[in-house]
């Protein structure tokens, strides 16, 4: 089970209030934006979740309106992904296999915050501004986005304050405890990258594929035949897609749903022997709400409260 979380989770991440907010605040919030996208660097940063402390080096190159990228980890088993111009291909050598997705939007990257709705954010969100404080041997200014109800989490974030570069995030919860973060250790903005330091040290076709050893297939769906009752406030369906589960050839429809920050994923499967039983499951600070619905597994993924991925699941139901 835990296994197919975690490639549901890889699935969703494929794609991820002002009206008290001073100025400052939101003109830094538009400039760390500008840079996830547009700027070139090469860093070394740590994430922790929970007791799990991952080292991991990025190199980030924005081109031709494309982010390209190679994230590999520098500690534990050896894992890496590779964004390209059309693709995210994600190697695990210990395990011998590898997942590939098309890639939902070709300007994200890490670290993955972006916001995609300035002027909507506000509805869900208090953003502030905080204090500076030294990142990575730069220099940093802080802000806070806080949620306006219990369908998300917040985020404290630490950028640049010459480039805008998010060099540190927390992610928290209702009780502002910090369930995840990460921040970066040594980085190097706004040099030149070759194509060669974006090239994967290992070789595709020494790992099994997850559709018959290549990339699977995925399509996107112009009219869905689910639909969605009831949404937590904010969110709305972005995108839906049909692809190929990992070392099989069932296919499971992806519909995609975000607030403009958080994002949830939710997959339809086809089942042979559908059960009643209902689940919640948690891997940090992403839950997981699977359910039956039509003969079909559900499940609701994503990094946002359990309260959310439920009702996201309990909403979902076939167009009649």
């Amino acid at each position: 089970m835990k296994l197919v979380l975690q490639f549901l989770l890889l699935a969703g991440l494929l794609w991820m209030p002002l009206s008290w907010a001073d100025e400052k605040a939101m003109d830094f919030l538009k400039r760390m934006n500008y840079a996830a996208g547009n700027l070139n660097y090469d860093g070394i940063f740590v994430h922790i979740d929970g007791h799990t402390v991952d080292t991991l080096r990025v190199i980030h190159k924005a081109e031709n309106n494309t982010v390209l990228e190679r994230l590999y980890a520098l500690n534990g088993n050896p894992r890496e992904v590779i964004r390209d111009a059309e693709n995210v291909w994600c190697f695990m050598p210990e395990r011998k296999m590898g997942h590939a997705g098309m890639r939902s939007d070709k300007k994200t990257g890490f670290p993955g915050f972006m916001v995609n709705n300035l002027k909507d954010l506000e509805k869900n969100y208090i953003l502030s501004s905080g204090d500076e404080e030294r990142i990575a041997n730069r220099q940093a200014a802080s802000l806070k986005i806080l949620p306006r109800d219990a369908y998300r989490y917040g985020y404290q974030l630490w950028g640049d304050i010459e480039t805008g570069l998010l060099l540190k995030s927390a992610l928290i919860d209702a009780s502002s405890n910090v369930i995840e973060q990460y921040m970066f250790a040594f980085i190097d903005i706004g040099g030149e990258i070759s194509d060669t330091e974006l090239q994967p040290i290992t070789r595709m076709d020494k790992l099994e594929w997850s559709n018959d050893k290549s990339p699977p297939s995925n399509t996107p769906i112009s009219e869905s035949s689910w639909q969605f009752d009831s949404l937590p406030a904010g969110y709305h369906l972005v995108n839906v897609m049909r692809r190929s589960m990992p070392m099989s050839n069932n296919q499971i429809e992806h519909m995609v749903l975000s607030d403009g920050l958080a994002g949830v994923s939710v997959f339809i499967q086809q089942v042979e022997t559908p059960s009643t039983d209902v689940s919640l499951d948690s891997m940090g600070a992403v839950h997981a709400y699977t359910r039956i619905v039509d003969g079909r597994l559900v499940t609701a993924i994503g990094e946002v409260p359990a309260a959310a991925v439920k009702m996201i699941g309990n909403s979902l139901a076939k167009k009649h």
